[in-house]
């Protein structure tokens, strides 16, 4: 096993890539804290952690508040002994915005202010918050969940259904941040990489799925998940870049694209952003 005796924290790990994330460490030895706003899926992930016989520590809270982040880190260190690993993937995605609405500019306000606390302060928080004990240790790892839409720019057409700024200038915030952070933890044997997820069916993507096949005249009475396939398969050019393998990825898929920059395979790579969405970003 790569993680074996390692512990680790996976933040908004109750469902999606970050349930993925905290059960593909699992299997490769590493014990894990849940971190998830909701109790249930908190609780279940941790339940799933443990029947792979590792331990989890399940710690149900908003992530985004930085008296939660030291109540984690704390409480990790009190309950597991050390903190090996941080996977930061806690975040929003764009949300639909209507841009006739009565009090637009307010809505938009609102809209950016909780963007950035989900996509990049948390993040940063979380990792400011865990970085005196890494260098206390002279080792550790920080993997942050970022966005192909942090590479590039969203086409027009589905801009116009979307508000994809915010989301997108947040998630290459965190590239940024990254990159920066790397530089300043190297000499302390700290690595901290970037992941950035195409586009994978979580919740979040069935709903947006569900919207563009409700309100889009041409995809009108698809069948959700069939068309939500048609992006992989390149089916909408137009809206889409092109996935060269044509198939979806999967949360599993990023899931074990962390355990490898977290274990010693990739001890010689940090500072990088890593795309995992079959070929839809060339970088």
């Amino acid at each position: 096993m790569k993680l074996e005796g390692k512990v680790a924290i996976v933040t908004a790990a109750g469902r999606g890539i970050g349930r993925a994330i905290a059960l593909c460490l699992a299997e490769e030895g590493a014990d894990v804290v849940v971190n998830s706003y909701s109790e249930d899926t908190t609780a279940r992930t941790s339940n799933e952690v443990q029947a792979l016989g590792r331990r989890a520590l399940a710690m149900p809270c908003d992530i985004t508040k930085a008296d939660m982040i030291t109540h984690v880190v704390q409480e990790t260190r009190d309950t597991l002994g050390k903190i090996d690993i941080v996977v930061n993937n806690v975040g929003a995605g764009p949300q639909t915005w209507n841009k006739s609405d009565s009090g637009a500019l307010a809505k938009w306000v609102d809209l950016w202010d909780n963007l950035y606390e989900q996509n990049l302060k948390a993040p940063v928080l979380m990792c400011e918050a865990v970085i005196p004990h890494f260098m206390e240790q002279n080792s550790g790892k920080i993997v942050n969940i970022s966005s192909i839409a942090g590479r590039v720019a969203l086409p027009l057409k589905l801009q116009e259904r979307v508000v994809p700024q915010s989301y997108s200038a947040m998630k290459a915030g965190l590239i940024s941040y990254t990159q920066s952070l790397a530089e300043r933890l190297g000499p302390h044997n700290i690595n901290v990489n970037c992941v950035c997820p195409g586009i994978v069916y979580t919740d979040d993507w069935a709903r947006n799925s569900k919207r563009m096949v409700e309100n889009i005249s041409e995809f009108q009475g698809r069948d959700v998940r069939e068309w939500f396939v048609g992006i992989a398969q390149g089916k909408y050019p137009d809206m889409f870049s092109s996935t060269p393998l044509r198939r979806e990825q999967t949360a599993e898929d990023l899931g074990r694209a962390v355990v490898y920059l977290v274990s010693e395979d990739a001890m010689n790579i940090t500072g990088q952003t890593l795309n995992v969405d079959g070929g839809m970003v060339k970088s």
